[in-house]
């Protein structure tokens, strides 16, 4: 990998929207071309997580283009530049200590979303509990508010969102610079 690859690995508990998530940075960041996108819509994928899905099940690996680097959605924990961690809004039931502290052991540079955020309204409540159970390991690390069904907060601030400055994309340069 050169300088300008990074690998990023998409983790967190189930129903975070993982896949959700890949698809929408392939789809936000370019990782699918327009004979792809044509093709998919023909065969009537239209969800961001199918897409992810179904590029894998054709053997490509998923990847995507930030301004300043080529990025690989690995699978593999040993060797990820970055880990993009998951997590649901309004879920009681994920240790969120616990699920940061896994992403921490699989990389040094980590970005966490609370995905769903639309689905709490995006309340700014909702989401200052959800970084305070973190745990102190959260200080040096993006928390974003995030819906990655609607792509709000990928690439430009979510109208939803305007007490939080800052995009994924925002995060993402940041950490690969490091």
């Amino acid at each position: 990998m050169t300088s300008r690859e990074k690998s990023l690995m998409v983790r967190g508990p189930a129903g975070a929207g993982k896949a959700t998530t890949t698809g929408c940075l392939l789809f936000k960041y370019g990782g699918i071309d327009m004979v792809t996108m044509e093709r998919f819509q023909r065969e009537g994928i239209g969800l961001y997580d199918q897409a992810a899905r179904n590029l894998k099940s054709r053997g490509v690996q998923p990847s995507f283009h930030t301004p300043n680097f080529h990025v690989v959605v690995s699978d593999d924990p040993s060797n990820v530049d970055c880990v993009l961690l998951v997590l649901p809004a309004g879920s009681a039931h994920v240790d969120l200590a616990k699920e940061l502290h896994g992403a921490a052991s699989q990389s040094k540079q980590i970005i966490v979303l609370i995905n769903k955020m639309d689905k709490v309204g995006w309340s700014e409540e909702t989401f200052q509990t959800i970084v305070k159970n973190l745990g102190p390991a959260v200080e040096s690390v993006p928390v974003i508010p995030f819906s990655a069904l609607k792509g709000d907060n990928a690439v430009e601030v979510s109208s939803d969102s305007l007490w939080y400055k800052g995009t994924l994309l925002d995060a993402l340069e940041t950490a690969f610079r490091t």
